[in-house]
């Protein structure tokens, strides 16, 4: 049988542990996730032991190499798998995995879009003035860190959906804060029109309620 939605959450959730685990950043999880739903689109027919490969170890082990300052060793990735593949097992398929993303490994995350859109929404400011301005204030975060936190947690409930393939990655941040916020902010701070955003926040509102 292919590949289901519910081995895609449950290896994300997975991923989610290790990454709290090793105290990685919030960011290595969201490249993680971006490489693994970029793997499973440009490599078809996908079977459940190579993803547990790809999943469980190179996602999180590319990804934290390029985040991380002091990145887990490989060996601590092949600990956890508790004897499912060797060091030489992640360092094969890393080779697989760069392939098809093309060695494209630095994306624009939904949670660095977060992060952007909170910023400008602390310094009152629109995507627009850009330029027209002194971008200081960009240098240290000023937003609020608990309400960066609840924001993510939305966001990290969402990613266990598959339904978040069918939204950009700033238009899910947007939706975020169109409901841990409210849409006026949402879309100042993104300087995205509603129609493009309210899709998303429909989609998300039934995670949001669990939240």
């Amino acid at each position: 049988p292919g590949l289901q939605p519910r081995m895609r959450a449950i290896l994300l959730d997975w991923l989610n542990e290790v990454c709290e685990v090793y105290k990685l950043h919030r960011e290595t999880f969201y490249l993680a996730v971006d490489y693994l739903d970029r793997y499973l689109h440009e490599v078809r027919g996908v079977q459940k032991t190579h993803l547990q490969l790809i999943g469980n170890n190179n996602v999180c082990f590319v990804a934290a190499k390029v985040e991380e300052i002091y990145p887990p060793k490989i060996g601590e990735f092949a600990y956890v798998t508790d004897g499912a593949c060797t060091e030489k097992d992640i360092l094969q398929h890393e080779k697989l995995l760069l392939g098809a993303l093309n060695w494209e490994i630095s994306p624009i995350t939904v949670i660095a879009w977060l992060g952007v859109y909170m910023q400008l929404n602390a310094n009152n400011r629109t995507p627009a003035s850009f330029g027209q301005q002194a971008d200081d204030a960009f240098i240290y975060p000023q937003f609020s860190g608990y309400e960066f936190v609840q924001t993510s947690q939305l966001l990290d409930l969402c990613t266990l959906d598959v339904g978040m393939a069918n939204f950009s990655y700033s238009v899910l941040a947007a939706a975020a804060i169109s409901h841990t916020f409210n849409r006026e902010i949402a879309l100042r701070c993104s300087g995205l029109d509603w129609q493009v955003v309210q899709p998303c926040a429909r989609w998300m509102e039934p995670f949001f309620r669990v939240i």
